[in-house]
């Protein structure tokens, strides 16, 4: 036992660098130091204690970046509860799946969202009682405001630190549930800890002090990138609502040293053009070859690609002295001797290097389970190591590349084709900046592919290149792979990480009626 390992990491950075600021919401004009943040923090695990919470009560929390969803979370911690963090986007039903699936008992909301609880159709029996933070018209009995928990906490007498179990459960992070439900990672504080603390022995290398972190706090990367950035000392410049438009002006004014970059932002951005902007390191998840190429001729080799997912935390990460011209298109390596990875076949047997299936891992610190998920535990865990349901091959120095998702692959006429195998393809028309390639229903063949491509010029959208680039992949691909289906599209659907929503696409209409066509009547 030892108490709370968030709250350790965030006692000894307040007592050495207490008045700097920690946090800065800088399109809320609100900012926190670290004392301030401690304050805050025994403040509130306080207030929690007196509101019954108690080690394991399970928390839900729905509410935007801000000064107290960051002290709730540490208090949350600090105490030893459960915390399930809940997606801002979601619908009344979304919510109600979530509060049931995860048994919540207590749930802390930003007025904004209070509506949904009372759009709510069926009741949540084990929760008792809600926290709504800001101004709202009218509270039910069983609610209570921010401003009145707080006071409460204020009059009675502090709660001493109770022991807490690091590798306990600490919080239940939904995954995005592209097919089917959400399902809920159990994951530890150590988890947590784990994450930031190896990221954070790179970042010190790199005398990282100013963090923008725009991923929002419901999904891991924002989690892990403030921890991080509390134990370098640092300070978390934190946006609410992503801007590619803004992104390089933030660059600038805060003067980032280091940030996830979007890879829209670089694709767009002016090579020639000279910018001022302290960059020390970046991440550059799943970029394309090129796009890193760019940004190390424009910054240096300041760009990190790596493989990393909620279930098992980080895997691989490149270094700077990685060769992207002798690994193009690699995810890194191991980022130590804690994870284990292995390439399976269909039938679960290891793979020769190089060759490509379904990569397993074992982390030491990684999931614990899905909450209440039998099936899904029996279906991801063998023996101990995870089922990714990412493809993947690793080669002879130990590079991993991913290659494409098992439930992404498409099977048409009993033939499997990889969604990723087809959009390199494509993306090397050069007037194309963007394809996402999904399978669409067919009754002769189960699935059809169809292309989504995205252009630099939209105006550039015609059946003649929509012809140039089937005529492209004929030349390129089996005639199995090529795509049956093309629509030529002005903007992706994204995840809040910014991930291509490919479920979405699958909503739209096969053929639609403008910029889309049927490659069959071609033939």
């Amino acid at each position: 036992m030892q108490t709370s390992a968030l709250n350790a990491i965030l006692t000894r950075a307040a007592a050495t660098h207490g008045s700097k600021t920690v946090a800065n919401w800088f399109q809320r004009d609100e900012s926190i130091t670290y004392q301030q943040l401690a304050e805050k923090v025994n403040l509130v695990s306080h207030a929690l204690t007196q509101w019954g919470v108690t080690p394991q009560s399970h928390i839900a929390v729905m509410m935007p970046s801000c000064a107290e969803s960051m002290s709730l979370w540490l208090a949350i911690a600090r105490v030893g509860a459960v915390m399930t963090p809940v997606n801002q986007a979601y619908q009344a039903g979304e919510l109600h799946y979530i509060l049931h699936n995860s048994d919540a008992e207590y749930m802390f909301i930003d007025a904004s969202y209070q509506p949904l609880l009372e759009q709510m159709s069926e009741p949540l029996p084990l929760l008792k009682q809600v926290c709504v933070i800001g101004s709202c018209p009218q509270l039910r009995s069983d609610q209570m405001a921010w401003t009145e928990l707080l006071a409460k906490a204020c009059a009675h007498e502090a709660v001493a630190q109770q022991p807490i179990d690091a590798n306990a459960l600490f919080s239940i992070q939904y995954t995005s549930g592209t097919t089917g439900k959400p399902k809920g990672c159990m994951l530890s504080q150590e988890y947590w800890v784990r994450l930031a603390s190896v990221a954070a022995e790179v970042g010190a290398e790199r005398d990282l002090k100013n963090c923008l972190i725009w991923a929002p706090f419901y999904y891991m990367d924002g989690q892990w990138q403030m921890l991080m950035t509390m134990l370098l000392g640092g300070t978390a410049h934190i946006a609410n609502k992503m801007s590619l438009a803004q992104f390089g002006y933030w660059l600038g004014e805060y003067q980032i040293n280091y940030c996830t970059l979007p890879e829209p932002f670089m694709q767009n951005l002016d090579e020639a053009a000279v910018q001022d902007w302290p960059l020390r390191m970046v991440n550059t998840f799943a970029w394309r070859p090129h796009n890193i190429e760019k940004l190390q001729r424009m910054f240096g080799p300041i760009g990190r690609d790596g493989f990393g997912m909620t279930e098992v935390g980080g895997v691989t990460s490149t270094h700077a002295e990685t060769d992207i011209q002798a690994h193009k298109g690699t995810c890194g390596q191991l980022i130590d001797e804690l994870v284990k990875t292995t390439i399976r076949n269909q039938h679960g047997e290891p793979v020769q290097p190089g060759q490509q299936g379904e990569l397993w891992v074992n982390n030491q610190h990684m999931l614990q389970g899905y909450y209440k998920n039998q099936q899904a535990n029996i279906d991801s865990f063998v023996d101990g190591w995870f089922r990714t349901g990412d493809l993947a091959r690793i080669d002879k120095q130990g590079y991993m590349y991913i290659t494409g998702r098992l439930k992404e692959m498409i099977k048409r006429s009993g033939e499997n084709i990889s969604a990723r195998e087809v959009e390199a393809t494509i993306l090397q028309q050069p007037l194309v900046a963007e394809v996402a390639v999904v399978g669409v229903p067919d009754i002769t063949r189960k699935e059809e592919v169809k292309a989504f491509v995205l252009l630099k010029d939209e105006d550039q959208a015609n059946e003649a290149l929509a012809v140039s680039i089937i005529s492209q992949c004929k030349a390129s691909l089996a005639a199995y792979k090529v795509p049956r289906y093309i629509e030529f599209i002005t903007e992706l659907p994204r995840t809040p990480t910014r991930k291509v929503a490919k479920h979405e696409l699958n909503k739209r209409p096969v053929v639609a009626a403008n910029d889309s066509w049927d490659v069959s009547k071609w033939r």
